[in-house]
C-alpha cells in the first residue's frame, strides 16, 4: 500500500470514528454538525448515518442508535455496521481529531477523483473546470468562522489601540474619501447611464489605488485592454483622446506621453484583463491566481452563470452579484463592480427639480442594492448635454453619511476632478436676520430711541 492509499485508509477510519462519537456521546454532535457536510464523508453508509443524525437534530427530535436506525429505515442491515462502529470508538474525546482527519482524507479523495478526470481530458475546455474544482477543494478553511463575545471585545481593544490609523481604499475623488470607509473584503458598486462616464471614473478610481500600494486587476468585459489604455494616457498626460486616435503628436505631447508610460510603469501592479465572455466562476478563480487586492468588474450584467438560462436576465444578474459578494468576503477582496441603470425617464418633483436617478435605478437585479456596502453612482449634470459636468452620488453607504459632489468632465482628455463648492452664505445671512429680530424684541415698551435728524434745521425750534 502507497502512503496515498495509507492516507485515504486513515481518512476512513477516521469517519467511522466521528459517527461512533456521535452515537456513544451525543455531546458530539453539535460540534460536528458546525463542521462537517454531507460531501466530507467519503463512505457512503457514514454519509447517510451522519445526513439521518443532521436530520433528526434539526427537527429537535434525539439522535440515538435507535432513532438514527428508524431514521435512515434500512432495518437490520445497519444494525451490525453501527455495533461495530460504536465499539471501534474507544472515546468521544479525540473528536476534534477525528474531524480534521476526516475533512483532510475528503479534500485528498476529491482531488484525487478530479485528477483522474483530469488525465482524460481531450482538450483545455474539459479541463479548465475540472481545475477550478481542485482550486477549490484546497480551500481548507472553517466555513463559517465566528468570534464570541469576549474574542469580539479582545480584538476590538486591540485594534483601537494600534498607533496607525486605518487604511480605507482611495478613490481620487475627495468627497468619496472623506465620506465611505470601503475596505478589502467590501463589494462596491458604481451605476451609471451608457456613455456617462462610468468606466472612465473607474479607471481613474483603479489608479488611484494601485498608486496607493493596492494590486488592482480590471476585469474587462466590453473594452478591448488597448482602448482602456487610450483612455488612461489621455487622462495622464492631458493629450486629447482624439490626438491619441489619430497620431497627431508635436513634441510636448511626445514628453508628456513619455513621462505617462513611465508614470505607469512605476505603479503598483494594475493589469487590465480581457474578459469578455467570462463566468462567475472564471474571475475569481482569475483574481485569486493572481493575488489581486482589489478587483474592478466592467460591467456586471455581462459576467454569465452557468446553469442560469441566458434570456432570465434576473437571475443571471442576482447570481453574478450574489458569487462576487461570496468571493470579496470569503478572501477579503474588495469588488469593484461596474453597473448599468435603468434608462433615464424625466420626471420632476413639486418643487419642479429633475428626479436623480436612486438605488432603485440599477438594472435587472434588486441584489445589486442589497448586496453593495458602499454603491456610487454617477450621471450628467444636464441629462440633454452629455457634454455636462458630472453629478457623483454616494447612493447607498453603510458606515457613513451619502453626499453628492459636481465632477468636472472633460471629454477630450478623459479625466474628472471635483469641483471646489461655492460657499453658502445662507446661514451667516439668517443668524444676522435673526440677531435683528431678537434686538428689536427685546427693546423695552417706552423706550426713548434717537433717531438722526437729516432735515437740517433746529428741532427744537
Amino acid at each position: 500500500m502507497d502512503n496515498l492509499d495509507a492516507a485515504l485508509t486513515g481518512g476512513r477510519e477516521a469517519q467511522l470514528s466521528v459517527i461512533g462519537s456521535m452515537l456513544i456521546d451525543d455531546r458530539c454532535i453539535p460540534l460536528v454538525l458546525s463542521r462537517m457536510t454531507p460531501d466530507d464523508f467519503v463512505d457512503g453508509t457514514c454519509r447517510a448515518t451522519f445526513q439521518a443524525i443532521r436530520k433528526l437534530t434539526m427537527e429537535g427530535r434525539p439522535a440515538d442508535p435507535v432513532t438514527v436506525l428508524d431514521a435512515m429505515q434500512g432495518g437490520d442491515q445497519y444494525i451490525g455496521w453501527m455495533r461495530q462502529v460504536m465499539d471501534l470508538t474507544p472515546t468521544a474525546a479525540n473528536v476534534e481529531a477525528y474531524l480534521d482527519i476526516t475533512r483532510r482524507a475528503a479534500i485528498l479523495y476529491r482531488l484525487r477523483e478530479l485528477a483522474d478526470k483530469l488525465t482524460q481530458c481531450l482538450d483545455l475546455d474539459e479541463a479548465e473546470p475540472l481545475v477550478r474544482k481542485m482550486s477549490a477543494a484546497l480551500s481548507f478553511t472553517d466555513r463559517m468562522p465566528r468570534m464570541t463575545g469576549q474574542e469580539l471585545a479582545a480584538d476590538f481593544w486591540e485594534r483601537v489601540k494600534q498607533k496607525d490609523k486605518p487604511k480605507y481604499l482611495p478613490w481620487g475623488i475627495p468627497t468619496a474619501d472623506r465620506a465611505t470607509y470601503a475596505e478589502l473584503g467590501d463589494m462596491i458598486l458604481l451605476g451609471g447611464y451608457a456613455s456617462s462616464g462610468k468606466t472612465l471614473l473607474s479607471l481613474l478610481m483603479a489608479m488611484a489605488q494601485a498608486k496607493a500600494g493596492y494590486k488592482v486587476g480590471y476585469y474587462s468585459l466590453e473594452t478591448k485592454p488597448e482602448k482602456l489604455a487610450d483612455r488612461i494616457f489621455a487622462g495622464l498626460a492631458k493629450v486629447p483622446l482624439g490626438r491619441i486616435k489619430t497620431r497627431d503628436f508635436g513634441e510636448p505631447e511626445w514628453g508628456r506621453l513619455a513621462d505617462a508610460a513611465c508614470q505607469i510603469s512605476s505603479v503598483c501592479p494594475f493589469d487590465v484583463i480581457r474578459a469578455a465572455g467570462s463566468t462567475v466562476d472564471d474571475i475569481p478563480a482569475d483574481a485569486v491566481g493572481h493575488g489581486y487586492q482589489v478587483i474592478y468588474v466592467d460591467y456586471v450584467q455581462l459576467v454569465q452563470v452557468p446553469g442560469v438560462r441566458a434570456s432570465d436576465r434576473y437571475a443571471q444578474v442576482t447570481a453574478a452579484c450574489q458569487g462576487l459578494k461570496t468571493f470579496a468576503q470569503s478572501t477579503n477582496t474588495a469588488v469593484v463592480a461596474l453597473a448599468q441603470l435603468s434608462r433615464p425617464e424625466k420626471s420632476w418633483d413639486k418643487a419642479g427639480k429633475l428626479i436623480p436617478p436612486s438605488m432603485h435605478s440599477f438594472r435587472e437585479s434588486g441584489q445589486l442594492e442589497q448586496d453593495a456596502d458602499v454603491a456610487f453612482l454617477v450621471y450628467p449634470s444636464d441629462p440633454d448635454n452629455n457634454r455636462s459636468n458630472r453629478i457623483f452620488k454616494i447612493g447607498k453607504n453603510k458606515e457613513g453619511p451619502r453626499p453628492n459632489a459636481e465632477l468636472a468632465f472633460y471629454g477630450d482628455t478623459q479625466t474628472m476632478v471635483e469641483l471646489e463648492k461655492e460657499p453658502d452664505h445662507f446661514v451667516a445671512r439668517e443668524m444676522a436676520e435673526k440677531g435683528q429680530a431678537a434686538k428689536q424684541a427685546n427693546r423695552m415698551a417706552g423706550q426713548v430711541q434717537f433717531q438722526e435728524c437729516r432735515s437740517g434745521g433746529n428741532p427744537f425750534a
